[in-house]
């Protein structure tokens, strides 16, 4: 019998298994650090041994963001990792079944993949957008029960480390959709397959899609995408622009006091 993943929400928690292998990515002033387990648990899967996704770490001009990747993608057992090749250079490629559907290390009733993109900004602009895509394909004859949890979520664990978003301004974007039905490889245009559309969730801080729980068809496809953008604090700007008109006014006043004191000498 395949395990529900809600049953499986104890593997979600962070152990003692050690990073495997941190993956980073970078673009003008950010980069992204990806962390997944070191493979070694073996819980009796033809994918054995599993290696599940930990966190991000997005740094933007020095300042460490904590960011954990979204529900259900951290049930999926990473077996493909790697930036660039058929991804751009700032990206990288996660992919692997979901624990309890796996064939092999990169196959299985379950799959799903993901695509992390970080765009920095200029030096010191304290301005970065990471986004997210994930793919969840339900290959199997039945229903499957899923919880979504969007990316950048707070957690609610005692073992996982909440994230201090102090002095930031992050938004984001979450949208959610499944596309399919029962009949196998259904996903295929033309024609096009049942479509179902969740509300869109846009958000200041942390994500607020946590514990969301969805049935995928036998069939569908789950695509969820989401962005973070993070920009320097309204006062910092704020700042930047009073001194930068200070500035312009000083500079302004200076200007006529010469040019008064040059009329005055002639």
């Amino acid at each position: 019998m395949k395990p529900s993943l809600p049953a499986m929400a104890v593997l979600a928690v962070p152990c003692v298994a050690l990073a495997w292998p941190p993956l980073t990515i970078t673009d003008q002033n950010s980069s992204l650090t990806y962390t997944t387990d070191e493979p070694g648990a073996n819980l009796g899967q033809p994918n054995d041994p599993v290696q599940l996704p930990r966190k991000l770490e997005w740094t933007v001009d020095g300042r460490h963001i904590l960011v954990y990747p979204s529900g259900p993608s951290t049930f999926l057992d990473i077996g493909h990792l790697h930036s660039g090749l058929h991804v751009q250079a700032n990206q990288m490629h996660a992919q692997g079944p979901m624990i309890g559907y796996g064939s092999n290390a990169v196959a299985g009733d379950v799959v799903g993949g993901v695509v992390y993109t970080v765009n920095g900004a200029a030096a010191g602009s304290g301005a970065s957008r990471l986004t997210e895509k994930v793919d969840i394909h339900n290959k199997t004859g039945s229903a499957l029960s899923v919880s979504l949890a969007g990316l950048g979520f707070k957690p609610t664990q005692a073992a996982l480390a909440v994230p201090d978003l102090s002095g930031l301004d992050l938004t984001g974007t979450t949208v959610v959709y499944f596309q399919g039905n029962a009949t196998t490889n259904s996903f295929t245009e033309p024609p096009f397959a049942p479509v179902t559309v969740l509300p869109i969730v846009t958000f200041s801080g942390f994500n607020p899609l946590f514990n969301q729980n969805l049935s995928l068809p036998a069939g569908a496809r789950l695509t969820m995408i989401t962005e973070l953008k993070v920009a320097p604090p309204p006062l910092m700007l704020t700042t930047t622009i009073i001194w930068i008109l200070l500035g312009l006014v000083l500079g302004g006043a200076a200007a006529y006091a010469a040019a008064r004191t040059y009329s005055r000498k002639r």
